[in-house]
């Protein structure tokens, strides 16, 4: 008995495109040997779900719960109830907040037991948006000698940081944030929970990121500094100050190129401001991209803007491929990026990380000696998984 497989149960709402379902793909991938794993999934369905090793355990959701893991457009594809229920659900979440829709959602889910650790693996969403409900549904429908939750965010400042769910987290038995600056963001919020909360990094398929890198990588002009963005086009990335760095330093006749890789809610707004600012030639939109590490490959420098960031996972595939990264100071921002070493973390202003692109613009061998820094440094999953392995022991870390 001594041998037998600690099981394990993950859940989460999809494997969609996104930080917390790639972090959550990779984390099987690296564990699925050590532990009997399951994974609930409200809806099995994503540009990941390629990448989950056969020998896992799935476990669909109940067809009410799945709205938790879909958008109302996919919705359509269940028949018209679950579209007029899920529309219902949101029109009154928009009003008043998830609550009540999330609670009734999760009750329709027959209870699950025989698990020595439930985890679950994304955080709540703000209380206006139906989506999440992860946390939820591991209280409430999950039998378990042990409860843990992961949060992907910056607590203190991401829109989630309510009362009702700052009281969840008390009913957990262990809090994992996924950066040092993330625990600490989490404990200033919910100084009780401190000796709940620890951390336990991201995991990363390396191997993939370079293979796919090397895989029709694009080709940049060699006359010009060319400068990588990966990431939503959503308020918080701060791609619309990032723009207007651009402007300036188009206008001191700097050569630069700024390519953007991703969509998102703002997209219209970027695009309009591109064009009023005669942006055509220096900035790019590329969309989603299925495979977005053959754009990072030959960049110059990996550029991110936000206003705030929790543990950007694509610090680490920009760093494994060698690309130095210009940072605004967020919550992991120093941890993950070597000031000097692996790049820049500047101000979180517009005046900083215009001072910050110039300083690079002005040093052409910054590049080279980030460069051949990054090139040295050994990319492995060992502290990650240690982490993990603590975490779910049966003892206090």
């Amino acid at each position: 008995m001594a041998n037998e497989k600690k099981k394990v149960l993950i859940v989460n709402n999809n494997l969609a495109t996104g930080g917390v379902q790639r972090s959550l793909v990779n984390l099987i991938n690296q564990v699925k040997d050590q532990y009997d794993l399951t994974l609930f999934i409200f809806d099995y369905s994503g540009d990941y779900v390629n990448l989950m090793p056969s020998k896992i355990k799935v476990i669909e959701a109940s067809p009410l719960l799945k709205l938790l893991g879909m958008s109302q457009a996919q919705t359509k594809n269940l028949g018209f109830m679950y579209y007029a229920a899920r529309a219902a659900f949101a029109s009154y979440t928009k009003t008043f907040s998830n609550h009540l829709p999330i609670s009734l959602l999760v009750s329709t889910q027959k209870r699950l037991s025989g698990f020595d650790v439930a985890i679950s693996f994304l955080h709540n969403a703000e209380e206006k948006s139906l989506y999440g409900g992860c946390n939820a549904f591991v209280l409430k429908r999950v039998n378990a000698n042990q409860k843990i939750t992961f949060s992907h965010c910056d607590f203190s400042n991401y829109g989630g940081n309510t009362p009702r769910n700052r009281e969840m987290y008390k009913h957990f038995d262990k809090i994992a944030t996924v950066s040092e600056g993330c625990q600490q963001s989490f404990i200033k919020t919910i100084p009780s929970l401190a000796e709940r909360t620890h951390c336990v990094y991201n995991c990363h398929n390396y191997s993939e990121y370079i293979n796919k890198a090397n895989v029709n990588p694009v080709e940049y002009p060699k006359d010009s500094l060319n400068i990588v963005t990966v990431a939503r086009l959503s308020p918080e990335k701060g791609i619309l100050r990032g723009v207007q760095v651009i402007k300036r330093l188009v206008n001191e006749n700097y050569r630069i190129r700024w390519y953007i890789v991703g969509d998102g809610a703002q997209k219209s707004e970027v695009e309009n401001e591109i064009k009023i600012n005669h942006l055509s030639e220096h900035v790019t939109l590329y969309g989603n991209q299925e495979n977005p590490y053959r754009f990072i490959r030959n960049a110059d420098l990996f550029f991110l803007p936000s206003f705030h960031e929790a543990a950007p996972m694509v610090f680490d595939e920009a760093k494994c491929l060698s690309v130095p990264i210009i940072t605004t100071n967020t919550t992991s921002a120093k941890e993950m990026v070597r000031d000097g070493l692996e790049g820049i973390v500047c101000g979180n202003n517009e005046e900083e990380i215009y001072i910050a692109i110039k300083r690079v613009l002005d040093d052409p061998l910054f590049i080279e000696r980030c460069r051949e820094y990054l090139g040295k440094q050994n990319y492995t999953n060992e502290t990650a998984v240690e982490q993990f392995r603590m975490l779910i022991s049966d003892g206090e870390l």
